[in-house]
């Protein structure tokens, strides 16, 4: 949340009602509870409605150039380039994806990502967006929804933000095409 200093309030002519001393010094004061008809009514605060909706993780780092200018992945920029533009953008967003969560939860060890488990991902500009992706991580697969935002050219990540959702139940596996490993694919 952001603290933004007004400007003070242009000032018009009012008349206001004379002001009453403080309460402790009233002549008239009643206790609270004491007499309903004398009490100064209480203006009930409107409670801000609150937003139980987690905060998307915005990372400042991208990591997927990282990754791939790494020795080890040379098979992986190989294989990247030969893949049609839709399916680049994809696998580069996934990169960037599992390595943020990698990096972000020392609990987490991504291996695998299928962005269109639950729903199918979105591309608008240069922005791929997965709201119904999964992250495999040792044996399990977690809900995640993440934005990737692209270069002009798409070849690079310029911004990314994600949220890990719970644990995806066993049974539902099969029902989104996520494979059923028996062991990590680490």
């Amino acid at each position: 949340m952001e603290i933004v200093n007004l400007p003070p309030p242009v000032l018009e002519e009012r008349h206001e009602p004379a002001r009453q001393p403080p309460l402790a010094i009233q002549k008239d004061a009643v206790p609270v509870g004491k007499s309903e008809e004398k009490a100064t009514p209480t203006v009930p605060q409107e409670a801000e409605p609150q937003d139980d909706t987690p905060a998307m993780v915005k990372p400042t780092r991208m990591l997927s150039e990282k990754v791939l200018d790494d020795p080890r992945s040379r098979k992986a920029r190989k294989e990247l380039a030969a893949l049609a533009p839709a399916d680049q953008i994809e696998q580069l967003c996934g990169l960037e994806a599992m390595a943020q969560v990698g990096a972000w939860s020392k609990e987490l060890r991504p291996d695998r990502l299928v962005a269109y488990a639950m729903a199918d991902p979105k591309m608008i500009g240069d922005a791929f967006s997965a709201d119904g992706a999964a992250l495999h991580s040792k044996k399990d697969w977690y809900a995640l929804k993440f934005k990737c935002e692209l270069t002009p050219d798409h070849k690079m990540v310029s911004a990314f933000e994600f949220l890990v959702g719970e644990p995806i139940p066993h049974e539902e596996w099969a029902e989104h095409s996520l494979p059923d490993e028996s062991e990590s694919l680490d």
